[in-house]
Formats: C-alpha cells, sequence, structure tokens
C-alpha cells in the first residue's frame, strides 16, 4: 500500500440533482436521433446497478487507504455516484412505465452480474473493474462534451441535463478510482484488463437493452435503423476507443488528461452544494457555460 501524504481535503463538490421526470416524458427524447436517444437509455439502464457497485467496491478499500484526501474524495467520489444512480433509476422507472417491460429481464441479469462480482470477485478484481470502469467513463465524457450539439442539440432538456451533469461529474473525479486502485493495488497488468473488462461488460449489457427498447419499437428489423444505428456505434468507437488507449501507457496519470473547456467552466460555474444542477438549453449548446441553462429545476 503507498500513501500520498497527509492531505484531507477533498476536490470533489456533491451537488443537488434535484431532477423531475414526469410520468409522459419521452423515451424518444431526441426525435431526430431515436437510435441514439436508446443507446443513452441502455447506458443509464446499467446506472443503477454498476454505480452501486462502485460504491459498495471504493468504500470497502477505505480501510487500505493512509492517504486523509484520498479517503476524502473517495467519500465524495461515492457520494456523487450515488446521485447519479438514484437520478437513473427515476428515469428509468419512467421508461418502464411506458410499456418496454423487457427493460426488465435486462436488470434482473444486471442484478446478477454485480451481485457476483461483489461475492466472488477479489478486491483487487473489483478496484481493477472500478478503476477501468472510471476510464471509460473519462473518454465518454470528452466525447460526449465535445460532440454535445450534435448529440444533444434539440433532445429534451431534462435528459439532456441529467446525461452532460453525470459525465461533467465523471470528468471531475477523473482520478479517484485511479488513485484508489494504485493505492491499494497497483497492478499494471491487472489496471489493463480492468478497463477492457468493465468496458466490454457496460457496454454489453447497454446493448441488450437497446436492442430490447428499438424491438419494441419495431425498428431493430428496419434496415434504414439499423443503419443509423451502426452509423452512430461507429462515431461512439471512433471518438472514445482512441481515448481509452491511450490511457493504457504504463505511465498514465488521468491527472495529465486536460479537462475540455466547457466541463471546466461548468465546474466553476456550480461548484457548490447549495448551487443545484439546471436544466440545459439545448437549443443553445455551443454558447458559454453561463449562458447555456434555462434555469435551476
Amino acid at each position: 500500500m503507498t500513501t500520498q501524504g497527509d492531505r484531507s481535503q477533498s476536490s470533489l463538490t456533491v451537488r443537488r440533482a434535484p431532477f423531475e421526470f414526469p410520468a409522459d416524458i419521452p423515451a424518444h427524447w431526441n426525435p431526430g436521433k431515436i437510435e441514439w436517444g436508446h443507446m443513452v437509455n441502455g447506458a443509464s439502464l446499467a446506472m443503477p446497478y454498476l454505480e452501486p457497485y462502485l460504491i459498495k467496491t471504493v468504500r470497502a478499500a477505505l480501510a487500505q487507504i493512509d492517504d486523509p484526501q484520498l479517503q476524502a474524495e473517495a467519500r465524495d467520489y461515492c457520494a456523487q455516484e450515488g446521485q447519479h444512480y438514484r437520478q437513473h433509476r427515476l428515469f428509468n422507472d419512467r421508461l418502464i412505465e411506458q410499456g418496454y417491460d423487457g427493460l426488465r429481464s435486462v436488470e434482473a441479469r444486471m442484478e446478477r452480474d454485480y451481485a457476483g462480482r461483489l461475492s466472488d470477485w477479489s478486491m483487487e478484481k473489483r478496484l481493477a473493474y472500478t478503476a477501468g470502469f472510471e476510464t471509460m467513463a473519462l473518454s465518454v465524457g470528452h466525447w460526449l462534451t465535445d460532440e454535445r450539439k450534435r448529440l444533444f442539440g434539440g433532445a429534451d432538456p431534462v435528459v439532456a441535463s441529467l446525461i452532460l451533469w453525470h459525465f461533467v461529474e465523471e470528468v471531475e473525479h477523473k482520478n479517484t478510482a485511479f488513485d484508489v486502485y494504485q493505492a491499494v493495488v497497483g497492478k499494471y497488468p491487472l489496471r489493463i484488463y480492468g478497463l477492457f473488462c468493465a468496458s466490454f461488460h457496460v457496454m454489453l449489457r447497454s446493448h441488450n437493452a437497446y436492442k430490447s427498447m428499438l424491438k419494441k419499437d419495431g425498428l431493430w428489423n428496419n434496415p434504414w435503423s439499423r443503419i443509423r444505428l451502426w452509423r452512430m456505434t461507429s462515431r461512439f468507437l471512433s471518438r472514445v476507443v482512441p481515448h481509452m488507449l491511450r490511457c493504457c501507457a504504463p505511465r498514465h496519470n488521468p491527472r495529465d488528461i486536460e479537462d475540455p473547456e466547457w466541463i471546466r467552466d461548468w465546474i466553476t460555474a456550480y461548484g457548490h452544494d447549495d448551487a443545484g444542477v439546471p436544466l440545459l438549453d439545448t437549443a443553445n449548446l455551443d454558447a458559454h457555460v453561463s449562458a447555456a441553462y434555462l434555469a435551476f429545476n
């Protein structure tokens, strides 16, 4: 076990996320990009199972960490992730209520997956998966931010705000799971295993979910829908995978990756507990972050 000095202040902020998801919130929240919307919906479905697993893993590792600042950041990381999955749970419930009953079997499979990982995997492997997921989330966060106008322009502001808020905070806590892994485990090959294990697993379960939704919509066997899905999947992989591969370097440290300016501005603007999480103006995504929000929820 390694330590990093006697520090006790966390650099993370735990923000309120008082989103409201009305019963009629559209499953097709980006009507111009239905396939992309369902890809996001599929990823959302994983969060109430994935993120409690991350929280339990990091909390269990606290006893093996000596650094007071890392302990504080790990606790705030868990609090941020707790906010995330609770909001996704509310949104996911609305999706299921709209008739996407097939998602229940996908959820049951994810619940079994993460229960098994908690009970059967070693702490080292669990931390590798956790750090690996956060590496993927960092890569996705950069992509979503860089292409926010293309991906979220004209979309429902509540869903767009949920997703971008979530991934802003994924970038904000980009160091935490990596630091916990390095402090408790520190094995390079296992870190790389964790990255690909977590990435493949989350993408597979998300695929199961959006496939179920597209089947319900009668689009899964539609050739034009399949082409649109293929194009969006290819765009996702072409933007995210190279970023992930750069993180495989033996000397990789997430601190060396510069955060997008829009994310830095967002964190500066909404950096206090009482600031809440505002609604995004999806018609004004090119604006500076201070002008890109409609109002507070």
